[in-house]
This record gives C-alpha cells, structure tokens and sequence, in this order.
C-alpha cells in the first residue's frame, strides 16, 4: 500500500541545513530537535529563540455572523477587535484571533484542527451568514520568544509592539512581508506568533535569523517549544 503524503512547511530545508532532526505529527513533518531540547531551552532564555509552528490548523471565519457563531461554539462572545482569547470548542484548544469586526482566525494544535473544523463546519450552517476557510496551508508560522525579543522585533517590524497586550492582535510587516502577530501571554518568556504567507515563509525565517544572529538567536525545536511555552 501507498503510505499517506506527508506535509512540510515553508522552513523545512532551512531546518533540514540547521541540523533539524524531524518527526512525523499528524500528516506533518515536523523539527523536534537541533541539537539538544536543554541546551535549546537554555538559548531561549538568554536570548531570543525561533520555533516553526506552521503544522498548527488555520480556520478563518468572516461574516456578519461572527458573534453568533463563536457564541454557539464556545458559549462566550468573541474577543474585541485586535485581541485573542483562549477558548474551548468541544473539549478542543483554540486561540481565537479577532481581526476585524467580521474576521477571525481561528487557531488549533495539528491534532485538534479535523475536530475543530468539523464542529465549525456545522455550527455554521445554523448561525447566520458567515463563511469558513481552512488556511492550514496558506500561511506559515513562527513562535519568537525570549528576553531578546524586543530587540529583535524593532529591527524587522514597521509597527511599535511595545504597547500590544497580552493576546493583542495587530497586522503589519516583518521584514517587508505583511503579517499578523500575535503577543502570547505566557509568562515566563515575551512571546510573539508571527504569520506569514506560505510563499514567504522561508524568506521570513532567513531574515529572522540574519537580524537576531547578534542577540543570539537559535532555533528551538517542538521538544523544546512546548517545554518553554508550558514555563519549564
């Protein structure tokens, strides 16, 4: 028999030349490790560290429906234009990214993004007019954490991040490239998700890493993305 297709993301051969070894989640090929998750952990806390996150399900949702529909999926009224919210659809983890009064992204683990979908597709069938879109493959993703960050995001980022909140939403360029950047609200560590188009994405990882060589800036891998993102 045929094995499944497996997934990779716009960075894979940039990983692939970094020394990334990888492994197989959920139809995706993904870096769980660069040299080690101690020593990786230990770079992000000192400086700045870059994690590609791009196998994560993308759902976007736009609509005068919208209030409805999040209401029936998480039984809460969505968050305010340019915040997010951690919600639960049906058991499910998702971080619900609201871009405009009629637009939000809806953002799951690899694992959950089928379940998610699913429940989505038929609450919107009942609550109005709003129409979804899966675009797990039309943007690629990056997690940048680390006392470093700050530093690095005024070299590459048109827009003052200063002032965004934890779970702040705003769009802009990095590095000449429109995307959407979210503040995390871990704890431990300033975190930044940064989305990009696919297409760009390999770009966008060169050009992260040529700003931040200097404040040093390392790639993490998934081992050592969840442990700091979980504070240990």
């Amino acid at each position: 028999m045929t094995p499944p297709p497996i997934r990779t993301t716009a960075m894979y051969r940039a990983q692939q030349a970094a020394g990334a070894r990888f492994i197989d989640d959920v139809g995706w090929r993904v870096a769980d490790v660069y040299t080690s998750t101690d020593a990786e952990i230990s770079r992000a806390r000192e400086g700045v560290a870059i994690s590609d996150v791009s196998a994560c399900g993308k759902l976007g949702l736009r609509g005068e429906a919208i209030e409805s529909v999040a209401i029936k999926l998480t039984g809460r009224t969505p968050p305010p234009v340019g915040r997010a919210a951690r919600e639960r659809v049906n058991g499910a983890a998702v971080l619900a990214c609201r871009r405009a009064a009629d637009e939000m992204l809806l953002l799951t683990s690899t694992a959950e993004h089928t379940a998610v979908a699913d429940v989505l597709a038929d609450t919107v069938e009942t609550a109005g007019c709003v129409h979804v879109t899966d675009l797990t493959s039309a943007f690629a993703v990056v997690d940048l954490m680390g006392p470093a960050l700050p530093a690095l995001l005024e070299r590459v980022v048109t827009v003052d991040l200063t002032a965004v909140p934890p779970l702040g939403v705003v769009q802009g360029e990095v590095s000449r490239v429109h995307a959407i950047m979210v503040r995390l609200d871990e704890v431990t560590l300033p975190v930044f998700r940064v989305l990009v188009p696919r297409e760009s994405g390999a770009f966008v990882w060169h050009a992260l890493c040529d700003a931040g060589r200097d404040l040093g800036l390392a790639p993490a891998g998934a081992a050592a993305h969840a442990r700091l993102l979980a504070g240990r």
